[in-house]
Order: structure tokens, then sequence, then C-alpha cells
């Protein structure tokens, strides 16, 4: 679990408050019956626990197992004990050993010694407001316990179509009830279990609908004539060959243009490309079937940011349209996700599915003095978009040519959306680039661009690092906050695409790469004593020809896609010369910086990178060149599915009921790892959070104007490769 995770937890909410606003009441009043339960904990005694509630008439209509000794298939995961709203297999009701299918269960309930209670007390909390961010003990034990508690949740939301979730943690004579949804967790107060609150909630919960337990209802089964008529469509696709009909749902998507239209039935398998991740935009994509036309689209399911001033895709795309920007997805229909007429006693305003977690915030104005600190959480609204073109990843390029043919298509995208709409894609990626059925490139995944100003002095709207951490410039990497993202930026994100296109899936010559790889495209440093983390080192070397050099490039590529490369790193080198990582005096940053400003070449590639164009003509130059390889392509034309595993844990172990010797002090949270857990700066980071600039903030604008921050507290949100659509 990331120190990001930690930053997600919203409480300690008081219990009443966390039942009059998530859970409504039952429609008949709880029996008063005994609960015939004598341990102080439920720990190790599961089984006597759920005897228990069956016996005492709370649940009627959920059934109880012990799930501590089988992991399901999918998720290697156990909770101790897991809820269904009937039994998963009545042959198997009781067999403690049968699989848990994530898929089926309502509610989970984790088991721990009371020292285990991984959340800091509100006394601490309050005394330490003005810098606490997270309410996550500072221990290992504490962090184990939260990320297995994480593990769970996410199983849960990736195995089912949700809008959020619902668990209990139970630490020896005292529990909490957790809420579950893409922008954060709300916790609350610990509670005495045995004295009647945690039986209130299984009351309640018990009698909740099924939108009201968090369950997406616009999504369902597909009916059987239906699915008759889609399957002949769906097999044609590539891996869909063997799909059945029960492995087919239904979903509905509204056009937000035309706000009383019905919405459409879109039929489809489970998500082709999907995040693991638990909070966030949660993006699963889909080919589907489209009832009205008999054709297959694209369903893009996600959670968009819901922020005034970033625009919803759907209205990105058809501005797009309007300007006559080529090489875009043809648009169909998009729409936020309304919530069903059976969800009216959710207090949700307006009826879009959206998070709430953001809600109870505490701050200026607001009455939620129980939420000391300044947890971080994003709100978000769940929206559907249907694009009617439907392209395949980049990485089964037929040969170098197309790859560099696909890209310049990509780059005619993104030229056009800027200069004719004034929209900057900020999110250039390998899995935002396609290539259609006719061999051509498209640029997808519009949803977090923006409107371009014309005031140059304009600061970064959220503070944010937007992008694809593999892809992202180095100037953003060393310090997302000190300027708005660029023209330039993109540009570079697009020489990283090739390069790491070409490395990945042409190494012909089976070098060992991976190492060289992980330091170029996922090296990041530790979260520093601003709690900021940065990266861009690795990508430095590779300009300078020591990681993924020249020499490299050379024995992999026999094409003029090479030399593409080599102008490209060129180029990109000449930009960031004289760049030093190194945290460096402020007087020596400043003749650093003179001297860049005063390099004729640093100048050079500045002009060179306010448009597209020197790119576009190193490409078409070696396009119009003579080829004599045109057999070239992806030596992995298979695409691998994701490890959907959240955790490589065979066997569950209780832990003990030692104290951590470590106290919760807060400040001591930054630039480091809790007691037990430090590690080395580790590639691949899927998400990081910045909060400060540093002194490179001046370095990197292609502009003559440099923009300043140092004294700004930034934040930085960068999603990982399969938060996007994924590669398609």
């Amino acid at each position: 679990m990331t120190f990001d995770m930690c930053e997600k937890f919203v409480g300690p909410m008081p219990m009443n408050l966390f039942l009059q606003e998530f859970i409504p009441e039952a429609p008949i009043p709880r029996p008063e019956g005994d609960f015939a339960f004598s341990n102080s904990s439920v720990s190790q005694n599961e089984d006597e626990f759920i005897e228990a509630i069956r016996g005492s008439g709370l649940c009627p209509d959920l059934h109880f197992r012990n799930t501590t000794s089988r992991a399901s298939e999918t998720y290697p995961l156990k909770p101790d004990i897991s809820v269904f709203s009937r039994p998963p297999n009545p042959d198997t009701a009781g067999d403690q050993s049968a699989t848990l299918d994530w898929g089926l269960v309502e509610l989970w309930i984790e088991n721990k010694p009371k020292s285990n209670d991984p959340f800091i007390k509100i006394e601490e909390l309050q005394k330490n407001a003005d810098v606490v961010s997270a309410h996550v003990g500072w221990t290992a034990k504490a962090y184990k316990t939260c990320g297995q508690l994480v593990a769970y949740a996410t199983a849960l939301h990736r195995s089912q179509f949700r809008v959020f979730s619902f668990s209990i943690a139970l630490f020896g004579d005292t529990g909490r009830l957790l809420r579950w949804d893409r922008s954060g967790v709300i916790y609350t107060a610990p509670f005495k279990w045995a004295k009647g609150d945690l039986f209130e909630f299984l009351w309640r919960f018990n009698h909740l609908s099924a939108v009201n337990r968090g369950h997406d209802t616009t999504v369902a089964p597909a009916e059987d004539d239906v699915a008759e008529v889609a399957l002949p469509k769906l097999r044609t696709y590539p891996k869909f060959e063997n799909v059945q009909k029960d492995h087919l749902h239904s979903i509905l998507v509204w056009d937000d243009r035309v706000p009383n239209e019905e919405p459409r039935h879109y039929i489809t398998p489970s998500a082709q490309w999907a995040t693991e991740a638990l909070i966030g935009r949660a993006t699963f994509g889909y080919i589907a079937y489209e009832i009205e036309s008999g054709n297959l689209v694209y369903l893009k399911d996600f959670w968009r940011s819901d922020h005034p001033e970033i625009q919803k895709e759907g209205d990105v795309y058809h501005e797009l349209h309007e300007a006559e920007v080529p090489n875009i997805a043809k648009m169909g229909r998009a729409g936020d996700v309304p919530l069903p007429p059976d969800g009216d006693k959710l207090h949700v305003s307006p009826r879009v599915q959206r998070t709430r977690t953001q809600d109870y915030l505490s701050g200026p104005g607001s009455q939620h003095s129980w939420c000391p600190g300044h947890p971080r959480v994003e709100p978000y609204i769940h929206y559907r978009l249907v694009l009617e073109t439907v392209g395949m990843s980049l990485n089964r390029f037929r040969s170098t040519r197309q790859l560099c043919e696909v890209i310049r298509d990509a780059i005619v995208a993104h030229t056009a959306a800027y200069n004719k709409a004034r929209i900057l894609h900020r999110d250039v990626s390998a899995g935002n680039i396609l290539i259609t059925d006719k061999g051509s490139g498209i640029l997808i995944d519009w949803d977090l661009s923006k409107k371009v100003k014309e005031d140059r002095d304009s600061k970064p709207r959220r503070h944010s690092r937007t992008g694809t951490w593999q892809f992202i410039s180095i100037a953003r990497l060393l310090d997302p906050g000190s300027r708005p993202h660029e023209v330039s930026d993109d540009l570079e994100s697009f020489f990283w695409v090739l390069l790491y296109e070409v490395v990945r899936y042409r190494n012909t010559s089976n070098m060992n790469l991976k190492t060289a790889m992980q330091e170029v495209f996922d090296y990041h440093t530790p979260r520093d004593r601003a709690g900021v983390v940065r990266g861009g080192d690795g990508k430095l070397t590779c300009l300078g020809d020591y990681k993924l050099s020249s020499l490299v490039v050379r024995a992999i590529v026999k094409t003029p896609c090479g030399e593409i490369i080599e102008e490209m790193r060129s180029l990109f080198n000449d930009l960031y010369l004289h760049i030093r990582t190194d945290d460096l005096p402020s007087d020596i940053q400043s003749m650093v910086q003179e001297r860049r400003e005063q390099d004729p070449r640093v100048k050079g590639a500045r002009e060179k990178l306010r448009s597209s164009k020197v790119f576009l003509d190193v490409i078409e130059k070696y396009l119009e060149s003579e080829w004599d390889i045109n057999s070239d392509g992806s030596l992995d034309l298979s695409e691998p599915l994701a490890d959907p595993s959240a955790s490589r844990n065979r066997r569950k172990r209780k832990a003990g009921d030692s104290e951590d010797k470590e106290r919760n002090i807060h400040l001591r949270r930054i630039g480091c790892m809790p007691p037990g857990l430090e590690r080395k700066s580790r590639p691949g980071l899927s998400s990081q959070t910045s909060r400060t600039s540093s002194n490179h903030e001046t370095l990197f604008s292609t502009s003559s104007n440099m923009h300043s921050s140092s004294n700004a507290l930034l934040s930085s949100s960068v999603r990982s490769r399969n938060d996007g659509s994924g590669a398609k």
C-alpha cells in the first residue's frame, strides 16, 4: 500500500452519523433477542460468531461464511468472514474449503487483535491537524493491516459492477465500519461492537436495496434473445471466438446532449482493458455490440473528475469534430450515469452516480470537525463514452514503418487539436495511440485534456502532474508544479512512446534490457522531506546516450525508424543540457540556470519545440525514403492480461498482539516509510503525490516566460498506465 492510499481515509465519522448518512432504517424494528456469543474477540472465533448471527435473526436474507481457509481462484485473498445475499452454492454453503467467489460477496468482515487497529486516535489527529494528511498509524503493523483491508475492497470492486461498498473491521472488542468509493474511504470511530451498533448496521444492511448496498444496477446480464443476436458479431473480434451467452452483460449509456432520450443498451463480455486501482478514475474498456446499429463499438466506463473547469470527454470530442481534427475516433454518445429511482434514500445531489467521501472533509465552513487534518481525496462522477472507431493496441504494429506512420498520425491529431481547437491532450502514452483496421493511427483518451489559455503567465489549474508515468516528460517528472503543461511535454511523450515500443517489442537480439527499461521509464525518487516524489533521472541518462543508447537502438532496429529515434533523442538532449538533479545550493542553481539561458543549443531546442513541425518533418523525411525491411513487426502480437492478483500471500496469517515500539509522530512521515517498511526507490510506481516545487522549477519552460511557485503547496496525482484506457 502506498502513502497516497493512506491519505484517502476520511474519519473517524461518528457511528450514528454513518448510519444516518449511508444506511437507511429498516422498514421494521430490529429483533431484540440475545446474541449468543461469549468471546470478547471474533478473531479466531469466526464460526461461533457466524452461528450467533444466524441464531439472532438479524440477517435472515444474508448468508455468512468463514472464508479464512480458502481464497478465490482469481484473487488469493481470504477475508475472515464473507457475506452473501444467498448461499453462493447451496450444495457447498457449509463447506468452508469451497472457493470464495468475490463476484457474489455483499459484505466482508475482517477480524484482528485489538492492537492491530491501524487508525490514529482522534486526540492525536486533532493535536497534529495542521500537518496530518494520513489517518493511518505510522507503523509497519498499521500499514500491513490497512493494506490488507484495501486489497479486499479492491478485489470486490474489481469483480463486480460497483458504485461503492461497505465492510466491517473488528479489533478485539471494538469495531469500525468502512465505506469505500472511487474517491476514498470513510471509516467510523471505534465502537464496542457487542453493545448494539454493529447489530443495528447488520439489520439495516439486510434490508437495503441493491442500489443502497452500492451495486451499479445500470449493468445487468444480457437477455437471451439479445445475446443471441449479439454473439455472432462479437465473435468476429479477436479473442472473442469462444464467448458464450452467459458471459454477456447489458450496459446502459446515456447521452448528455439529449437529456430526455432513453439510454441505449450495449452488449459486451467482460472488460478487455481495466485498472486494478481502487481509488481514482477506474477506467474499464469494453468492445461492445450496439443494438441499434448492429456494429461493434468501444465503450469506455470511468469516473471523471468532478471539477467544473475540467471538460467532460464527450464534450471534448464534440469540439474536436467541430474543428475537423483528423485522426481521432468517431464519437458516439457519452453521459453521466444517473442514479436509479430506488436510490432515492441516498443523500446525493445531483442525481448521478458520484463519490461521496470528499463531502465529509473538514475545512473552512465545514461542520465535519470529527475529521481533523487534510486527507487528499478527489471528487468523481461515473461516466460512459461510446466511440464508433474500434482500434488495435499500438504494440500490434506490423512493421517499424507502420509504427512510425501511426505515431505520425497521432501527432497530426495532436497538432490540429492544439491549433484549431486550442485543446492540449496532456496524456500522450502508448495506450492512447491506436491502429485502425485500415492501418492508420488515431489519438484517443482526451479526458485529461485542457483548453489552452493565451495568458502565458497562467498557473497550473490544479497544480498537478498529468499523464502516464512512463511517458511523462522529464520536466514534469522533475517538477510538476512550476508551470502549466506545454506542447513540448506532449511532444516529448511521443518520443518516449516510440522508443518504448521499439525496445519493448522489437528486441530480436534478446538483450537483457529489463533493468535499463525500468531505470529509464519507471524510475522515481523516494518521497522527499517536502513530500514530493520525482522522476526523470533515468530519462536524462537515456538522452545522454548511456541507457538504451543509440547502440542498443541500432542493434534492434535496421530501418530508418532508428534514425528518427536518434534525431529526436538529440533534440531533447539539447533541451535538457546542464540539467542537474542534485539538491544544489541556490547560488549554484542560479549559475546552472544562467548557463542554460546562454546556451544556443538550449535556446534552439526550445524554439523548435514550440510546435510539432520539427517532429513531423523528421518523421516525414524518413517515411519518404526507402525502407528495405517491411516485416519487422512487434514480437508480442498477443496481448497478455494483467495479473489480477492483489496479493501473493498463499496463507492468511494472523498478526500478533504485540505493540509496535514506534509512536505515531506525523512529522516523521515526511520523506520516509513506516518502521519496518523502509525500502529503496522502486520501479513501476503507479501513483505519486507531490506537494511543493523544487529548485528545478525555472529550468524547463520552452517559452521565454519562467513560472515560479516555490512557496505554494502543490499536489500531484499521476495515474498509472492501466488507469487510462490501457493498451487497446
